[in-house]
């Protein structure tokens, strides 16, 4: 089943259970996937349903991140919600210590001659992580990781 599928699924389950969160949050991803199609001119696949999810998290965590700074924890709740259905969708991601072989291999392969080749290391390390890793906490293990080798210089 694809996750296409399963989210027409999801979303005649949550209308049947009457889940309004559910209903609302697989609704709009259902929405950008059509939306989508109408741009691409085609069938959306696995990976254009991702980034459609991908994008509807992106906005629930700015809007989450409003909410936190105007006091508003009634939209606060809604949203963090929603976010976590939309997460229940997204392949897990790697834990730090397998982002750390990553990299180490990375830096490994890519012999690095000082702290300036940082964006090349970046640069590839996101080619391969892209959606299975945060790029913040990529960016973060090979500074840690960079530091060891150039002690900061």
């Amino acid at each position: 089943m694809s996750l296409k599928e399963k989210l027409q699924e999801d979303l005649k389950n949550a209308m049947k259970a009457k889940d309004s969160v559910k209903l609302e949050v697989v609704r709009s991803v259902v929405t950008g996937i059509k939306n989508l199609e109408v741009q691409k001119m085609g069938e959306a696949d696995d990976n254009d349903v991702l980034q459609v999810i991908k994008q509807e998290v992106k906005r629930r965590r700015e809007a989450i991140e409003m909410y936190q700074k105007a006091g508003r924890t009634d939209l606060l709740e809604q949203e963090k919600a929603e976010l976590s259905v939309l997460e229940s969708y997204l392949p897990p991601l790697m834990s730090e210590e397998e982002i750390r072989q990553v990299v180490r291999s990375h830096i490994e392969k890519l012999q690095p001659k000082s702290m300036k080749e940082r964006g090349k290391i970046m640069g590839s390390l996101m080619q391969e992580l892209k959606g299975k890793a945060d790029g913040n906490t990529v960016g973060s293990i090979l500074d840690e990781e960079l530091e060891k080798l150039f002690g900061g210089g």
